[in-house]
This record gives C-alpha cells, sequence and structure tokens, in this order.
C-alpha cells in the first residue's frame, strides 16, 4: 500500500513538473497568439493614403505621400506610388520591381512597422515634362501588397497642370477597410 501512494505522488510530481515546462515553454506564443485573435476578431484592417502638394519657385512642386495599413496581421506590405509619366520626380528614381502600368512610374514607399501599423511617408519633387501643354485630370494611383497579393489599390487623388499651374484634388485623408482574414 505504501508503494502505490509513492507512485501515485511521483507520477503527480513528474506530471506538475512536465505541465509547468510546457506552460513556461509556450507561455509567450500563447499570448501572442490571444492578441493575434484579439486583432482577426474584433479590428478590421484600414489603408489610408494621404497627400498634399506644396508650391515651390516656378513649376516645381513638393507631392508630399503618407501612407498606413492600420490594424496589419501580416508581417510584409509594400506600397507603390504611380505618378503619370507627364510628370519628372527630379529626388526618386523609379522603382523597376513594380507592376508595369502604362502612362505611368513606379515608386517604393519605405514601409516600416511601428506596433499594429505599418507607414510610409516620402516627399516627391515633381515638374511637368512639358510646361508649355496643359496635363488634363489624371489619377495618381497607390497598390497596397504583400509577398502573395495586391490588397488595395486607391486612385482618390488626381493630379493636373492647366494654365501653367499643378494642382491635386482629392480629400485629406482617403481611407478603405477591410475585414481581417488570415493571410492578408
Amino acid at each position: 500500500m505504501n508503494t502505490e501512494v509513492y507512485c501515485v505522488r511521483k507520477f503527480w510530481r513528474i506530471f506538475g513538473w512536465v505541465f509547468l515546462g510546457i506552460f513556461l515553454q509556450f507561455k509567450f506564443n500563447a499570448l501572442y497568439g490571444i492578441v493575434f485573435l484579439e486583432n482577426l476578431n474584433f479590428h478590421d484592417r484600414t489603408y489610408l493614403v494621404e497627400m498634399s502638394m506644396v508650391p515651390t519657385e516656378e513649376s516645381l512642386r513638393i507631392l508630399k505621400v503618407k501612407t498606413t495599413v492600420h490594424h496589419s496581421l501580416g508581417p510584409d506590405y509594400f506600397a507603390n506610388v504611380y505618378i503619370p509619366e507627364r510628370y519628372k520626380v527630379l529626388n526618386e528614381t523609379p522603382y523597376a520591381g513594380a507592376e508595369v502600368l502604362p502612362g505611368y512610374l513606379a515608386y517604393k514607399m519605405n514601409m516600416k512597422r511601428k506596433y499594429r501599423d505599418v507607414l510610409g511617408t516620402k516627399n516627391f519633387i515633381i515638374a511637368p515634362k512639358n510646361i508649355a501643354t496643359e496635363n488634363p485630370v489624371v489619377p495618381i494611383k497607390v497598390h497596397f501588397e504583400n509577398l502573395k497579393q495586391r490588397l488595395h489599390s486607391d486612385e482618390t487623388y488626381q493630379i493636373s497642370t492647366l494654365k501653367l499651374k499643378t494642382t491635386l484634388e482629392g480629400p485629406k485623408v482617403a481611407e478603405a477597410t477591410y475585414p481581417q482574414k488570415l493571410g492578408m
């Protein structure tokens, strides 16, 4: 009888240590999983694009672009800004790794993760290629992508050059919201 009690106590002691080891091993992964599921079930993923244009001397303009992926779950997000070929960008070189759109040149945003958001900001110095001709309204396109697919496309902002004046039309912030899905 004494040996049976000793064996049962030894079993529970070993079982307790094994359980504690497993619990400590997966403690942080379990917490990460809880936060991941909370984001998946309670927060929508939002894509934000902010553009503004600052006039400078002569025909040059500074196009300020800010992109944000809010409540992102995926590790890698990329944003490409497509500026019409009618305009030359003086401070950036076109990005050859993006999808080619006829009539546009792609420029890559530097996206950085900050907590649950992925942010990118860039200033483009632009000027019309031919000042004498008028350029009608053309959208500036922004594509959000990850390693697998395009997640969102935005064509809200429009640029034009009329009477030697380049203007940007669009809201202060363009926003699109989608429900969270795994793999997005």
